[in-house]
């Protein structure tokens, strides 16, 4: 191979390689409470299943719309290796555990 060919295969394969890596799941938090929204900031503070209270930047691929989440929601967020969520899917209640329910009060 001469070194245009292979340059020109290293440049598609990062091209390929690339948008994937910067779409991995870090960390996922099945089970969250929203426990404050900053929507000028684009930031989430939530309560875990075992009670941790994180708070994480909004990617901006990720609406935030004023009325869509408020305290108390019960969410599953997924983060990126960039300390941003990447995925917010509000849980029904009603598909929750007793258990995890008393948990939290």
């Amino acid at each position: 191979m001469n070194m245009r060919s292979l340059m020109a295969v290293m440049l598609i394969w990062m091209g390929m390689v690339a948008p994937v890596l910067g779409f991995q799941t870090a960390a996922e938090f099945p089970v969250s409470w929203v426990e404050h929204v900053d929507h000028r900031n684009h930031l989430l503070t939530f309560k875990t299943e075992d009670g941790q209270v994180r708070m994480f930047r909004v990617a901006d691929s990720v609406a935030m719309r004023r009325e869509w989440l408020s305290k108390g929601d019960l969410v599953s967020i997924e983060v990126d290796l960039d300390d941003q969520i990447v995925n917010i899917v509000k849980v029904d209640r009603r598909s929750e555990p007793d258990r995890q329910v008393s948990r939290r009060k």
